[in-house]
């Protein structure tokens, strides 16, 4: 396979240059369409060690999945939404103005699901 070249590679270059990866910071996620997936794939190493396969990570704030499906990040999104949505709830209760009330609706919410 092509993609377990480039990881050797990759250790080797490092070698070369006198940089070393830090294998327990590295992480494998595999996108796989086919039917039947199975664990038709083994593991990748670097050096003795074995890479952690993971079916989905945070990255830059998105959170990415094996399958690339939106669900975790609409979980993620619609979680924090309620959390805040909580806090205008008790500022509506507080008798606080209606114009602070879009404000925060605006800058804590609306950017939010926007964003």
């Amino acid at each position: 396979m092509a993609y377990r070249e480039e990881v050797k590679a990759l250790n080797s270059w490092c070698q070369e240059n006198n940089l070393s990866l830090n294998v327990s910071k590295t992480k494998e996620m595999i996108v796989d369409y086919r039917r039947l997936q199975g664990s038709g794939h083994l593991p990748i190493h670097i050096g003795d060690a074995e890479v952690d396969r993971i079916s989905s990570f945070k990255f830059l704030g998105v959170h990415i999945d094996e399958d690339l499906s939106w669900t975790l990040r609409m979980d993620t999104v619609t979680k924090k939404a309620r959390q805040r949505l909580f806090f205008l709830r008790r500022l509506r209760k507080f008798g606080t103005d209606a114009s602070i009330l879009t404000n925060f609706y605006s800058c804590i919410i609306e950017s939010l699901l926007t964003g």
